[in-house]
């Protein structure tokens, strides 16, 4: 990649656009960038990184920042640049996000950040910020990181790159070729072997409290074996628990036997126990029931002798329960016409109502058509007297439309006349001017006519003041000269001349300008004048005056007596507005009345077939109502009761006095039955119990009791020593199973620990005994030789031989990462020492020469990616005159196969050694300017 052109708009210390033409220095070689400290050297690179990534290459400033403090707010910030790669040309532009003024209104506005890439080759050009630094990455290989590293030397990296200790040096060179996949496999590998040796002591953990759920019986034996277990947790320890849980477990099994055998022999006994006692309990239970029942029989024969006299009673009053049967069933079979008697007589007094309220609807609408009737005749006669008003309507309104157009005419004559007065008075001025003006000119014109006479007197005075007796004059050729002109006091110039002359034709301008102005103005107020008298003519021929008995000769009296018709005309208009408003009124008069008349006969129409309806209506109830009174009073004579509410009165009580002679007889059946159906159950119970009786055997209750309660209490002994067993062995079973299962795990953890330890030791550098070196270095350690050989190649150059770059392969300190440190050979003496103990001078050619071989790296590892251009920075101040020398040869290197070298430094001896420069010049008011120079 070869920058051909770079543009630099408001960047940094770059007040304005600067250009700067990179193919003036060439395609190869040493060229200098030199300048006042802070005057914006380093910024060239930056502002083609920024334009290249996004990003400057400083750390410290952000896209937003770089805006230049100097830059005028109408001035725009971006970078341009015209590069070649490949033999291709590239052309990127890119800006930042920055505060600029507002194009329209005021305030400012925040301008979006973007950036464009044009390809050679293609139609559409790549556009948007990130997608320009994709587009980049891709085109030249290389992202931001690598792309500084190798195209920009700096002094302060590459002397912290030659200073820097083994964890140092790892950073940078993990950074810069992507190591960091060894760092984090170190990681990866600790992590594992320490989450396997957690888990290692977990299980380990976990085993010791399985062993101290383990559970014995009351063996003392047992007891003493279990604490010695459960203090010998090892491996061994846990084989020999095993077996001892296994023993356990087995005991308690053959325990389990025993005590289930005692336990059925218990339940044996007891069973037979309770039999005889529920025996016992049954007989004298049998005993107290006949005793209950006998004592129930003998009470209960009185009141079964009082019942059955009752049920007597009751069949006694059988023809009375008839009697009412009967009635009830006639007075139901009557009540569908008590039915018909309330259904006509609600009939009857509906035809009555409904007769009297058709009655009132009938009288009343009579009275509406007779109102109806006088409001028609009213209205027909009101609109007799306002046939004409539609015709009045029209005549007005034609009327107003003249007196409109005649008062928009005289409205517009008095504007003309206006317009005149002010036009002609704009003409009298410019005609005063003028003639005032061709005063000036004609006065000036005299003036300088006077000065040019006395400027070529002046000239004839100059020759006369050379002429001497016996020589010809120049001009006439006389010899004598009895009266030569003199020069005057004052002296003219041709300059002065020509003043004047210049302040004639200014003048005669002038003048020139206000007569068109006035010709011009002349023709506009002669061509309002005659739309004035015209507008006139047609103004007085609609007025039909004659104007003979005063003169109106101006536009003066035209005006006036316009203003006198308008206040005529609109006096005629106010006064039609009020006809206007009248006749409008009686035209809405009459259409409300003639609506009116049109709904009234509608409703006259309607309230007489109303009428007609009603009428018939009221006819044929009449005719209704009679026939229903005719109904009833054949109705009443045939039934007992006036009503249907009576009838149905009575038959509720018929209905209640039955039932409460047949509830009085149900009743006393039931309790008599009930009665004697207790006594002989009674009996039967007495029967059954002296037959149950008969086979009973007499046991000794209390003594029963008290063996139950004695087997009870040993059935709950062994009961409880059989379920201390049980949870002994599903305890102890479980923990078994639990410390087998975790000693599996265990011991594949542990083996499994083992080798990835091994391996974590080894890739973190952690060996007891040997060079700290971790996999990440061993891995750097091949770029790092690479580097110091590119590195020596130079170094070797530039110190003449004597100094050789190497890298340490021993410790001082085994605590210590090493494998990344360097020391320097000294041929001259034959000795090897740390590369810290150089001076400055050797400590630059050092790092500058290790830089360099960095940069080589890098730019062979990128993959054949072209980089043409190389700037380093500073430094060269601490050389003597031999070592810039080796320096410059040194760089002279670099640029063999087309690559260009810039050299940022503001060192005085470099600008008389290298020809070709680009010189930054610093102002603290207008920003930096930048200049090339061959």
């Amino acid at each position: 990649m070869r920058p051909i052109k770079l543009i630099i708009s408001a960047f940094g210390p770059y007040a304005e656009c600067e250009t700067i033409d990179f193919e003036k220095l060439g395609n190869k070689g040493l060229y200098l960038i030199t300048g006042d400290t802070g005057a914006g050297k380093t910024t060239i690179f930056d502002a083609i990184t920024y334009v290249l990534y996004g990003k400057s290459s400083g750390k410290t400033r952000s896209s937003s920042m770089l805006r230049s403090k100097y830059a005028k707010p109408d001035v725009p910030t971006f970078v341009k640049m015209e590069f070649e790669y490949r033999n291709k040309k590239y052309v990127i532009e890119r800006n930042p996000e920055y505060e600029r003024p507002k194009i329209h209104g005021e305030g400012t506005t925040t301008q979006g950040a973007n950036a464009t890439l044009i390809y050679p080759d293609k139609d559409t050009p790549v556009t948007g910020s990130s997608n320009v630094t994709v587009a980049i990455n891709e085109l030249i290989g290389l992202d931001y990181e690598q792309f500084t590293q190798i195209a920009m030397i700096a002094q302060n990296d590459f002397l912290k790159l030659l200073l820097a200790d083994t964890d140092e040096r790892r950073k940078i060179f993990s950074k810069i070729f992507n190591t960091y996949p060894y760092e984090k496999l170190q990681l990866k590998l600790g992590d594992e072997a320490k989450r396997l040796r957690r888990l290692v002591d977990d299980q380990n953990k976990s085993i010791g409290q399985y062993i101290d759920g383990i559970r014995c019986g009351d063996s003392f034996v047992a007891r003493q074996q279990l604490e010695a277990i459960k203090n010998n947790k090892t491996e061994n320890g846990i084989e020999n628990t095993i077996d001892f849980i296994e023993e356990l477990i087995n005991n308690d099994q053959d325990l389990l036997k025993v005590i289930n055998e005692r336990i059925i022999k218990t339940e044996k006994a007891l069973s037979d126990v309770d039999k005889k006692l529920v025996e016992v309990n049954r007989d004298n239970s049998a005993k107290k029931q006949k005793l209950n029942a006998e004592q129930f029989i003998e009470s209960n024969k009185p009141n079964l002798e009082v019942l059955e006299k009752r049920v007597e009673l009751c069949k006694e009053e059988e023809p009375v329960r008839k009697e009412l049967e009967y009635k009830i069933k006639e007075q139901e079979q009557l009540m569908p016409r008590y039915d018909k008697l309330f259904d006509t007589e609600k009939e009857y007094v509906n035809e009555l109502k409904l007769i009297k309220t058709k009655g009132s609807e009938f009288e009343s609408l009579c009275k509406d058509i007779e109102n109806l009737n006088k409001v028609l005749a009213t209205n027909k006669e009101n609109l007799q007297k306002l046939k004409d008003a539609d015709a009045v309507l029209v005549k007005i309104e034609n009327a107003k439309t003249g007196y409109d157009n005649v008062k928009k005419n005289l409205s517009n004559i008095i504007n003309q006349c206006n317009d005149y007065e002010g036009k002609n008075h704009e003409l009298e001025l410019l005609q005063q001017r003028a003639i005032k003006a061709n005063d000036s000119w004609e006065t000036k014109s005299n003036e300088c006519a006077a000065v040019e006479k006395t400027f070529l007197n002046q000239q004839a005075g100059i020759l006369a003041g050379n002429l001497r007796d016996g020589e010809p004059c120049i001009v006439c050729g006389s010899t004598v000269h009895p009266n030569p002109f003199k020069l005057m006091d004052k002296q003219i110039t041709e300059k002065m001349v020509e003043d004047a002359k210049n302040k004639v034709n200014e003048l005669k301008a002038i003048a020139t300008n206000y007569s068109n102005k006035a010709g011009m103005q002349k023709g506009i107020v002669d061509t309002l004048y005659e739309s004035i008298v015209e507008n006139f003519r047609n103004l007085k021929e609609i007025f039909k005056e004659v104007l003979e008995e005063r003169a109106i000769n101006t536009v003066s009296d035209i005006k006036a007596w316009s203003d006198e018709k308008l206040v005529k005309v609109e006096e005629a208009i106010s006064k039609n507005n009020g006809y206007y408003e009248i006749a409008k009124n009686n035209v809405q008069v009459k259409e409300q009345i003639e609506k009116q008349i049109s709904e009234t006969e509608e409703q006259i129409n309607n309230n007489n077939n109303k009428k007609d309806i009603l009428n018939s209506d009221i006819s044929n109830l009449k005719i209704k109502n009679r026939e229903n009174a005719i109904l009833l009073e054949q109705l009443r004579e045939k039934l007992e009761f006036q009503s249907r509410k009576d009838a149905e009165s009575n038959l509720n009580q018929l209905k209640i006095n039955l039932s409460e002679l047949e509830n009085k007889a149900t009743q006393a059946l039931n309790s008599y039955d009930k009665c004697k159906k207790s006594i002989d159950d009674a009996n039967a119970t007495i029967k059954t119990i002296e037959e149950q009786l008969k086979d009973s055997k007499n046991y000794d209750l209390e003594q029963l009791i008290s063996e139950s309660n004695k087997l009870q209490e040993e059935k709950k002994a062994v009961n409880n020593q059989r379920n201390d067993v049980s949870i002994r062995i599903e305890i102890n079973t479980g923990a078994l199973e639990n410390i087998k299962t975790n000693l599996n795990k265990l011991v594949t953890t542990e083996e499994k620990y083992k080798w990835v330890n091994a391996l974590a030791q080894t890739a973190n550098g952690n060996i007891n005994g040997k060079s700290k070196i971790a996999l990440e270095t061993y891995v750097q350690i091949s770029y790092f030789e690479r580097i110091i050989n590119r590195a020596n190649l130079r170094f070797m150059k530039m110190t003449n031989g004597q100094y050789e770059l190497k890298r340490s392969t021993e410790s001082d300190d085994q605590r210590s990462k090493t494998g990344l440190e360097l020391n320097v050979i000294d041929h001259y003496n034959g000795t090897e020492r740390d590369v810290r103990t150089l001076s400055g001078g050797e400590s630059f050619k050092a790092s500058l020469s290790l830089a360099l071989g960095l940069s080589d790296e890098i730019h062979c590892a990128a993959g054949g990616i072209k980089i043409d251009t190389l700037f380093v920075d500073e430094g060269f101040g601490t050389l003597d005159e031999d070592s810039l020398n080796s320096a410059i040869e040194a760089l002279n290197t670099l640029t063999e196969g087309d690559r260009l070298v810039g050299i940022i430094s503001h060192v005085q001896e470099l600008k008389t050694r290298i020809d070709r420069k680009i010189i930054v010049s610093k102002n603290k008011v207008k920003g930096s300017k930048v200049a090339v120079e061959i």
